[in-house]
């Protein structure tokens, strides 16, 4: 099947981070990465729960990650048009170096 080009990823994943709060008081969390698998539709809207497919081993941050497709759904993501097949099963590798600079 279709993947993302790495724009798409990169565009997705910026949209992500400005969704995403790590948790306050969470030493090291600059170390942590998780991978979030979703389901978007065709329009960019969440179906079913965000899960974590990879655990960083630390119930906190993860949950963290998976607040933030959330939070990001209430607006609906920004998706490209006619890629349905890639939109309806989406692993984010959440990394705060990479997604929020740290």
């Amino acid at each position: 099947g279709q993947k993302l080009s790495g724009s798409e990823q990169g565009a997705l994943e910026d949209q992500l981070g400005h969704c995403w709060t790590l948790p306050v008081g969470l030493e090291g969390s600059e170390d942590f990465t998780v991978v979030v698998r979703f389901n978007l539709n065709a329009s960019g809207k969440l179906e079913g729960r965000p899960t974590v497919e990879k655990s960083s081993g630390n119930p906190q941050f993860d949950a963290s990650a998976v607040r933030a497709v959330q939070k990001c759904d209430v607006a609906g993501l920004q998706v490209p048009a006619g890629k349905q097949d890639i939109w309806s099963d989406v692993r984010v590798n959440f990394d705060p170096r990479a997604m929020l600079g740290l």
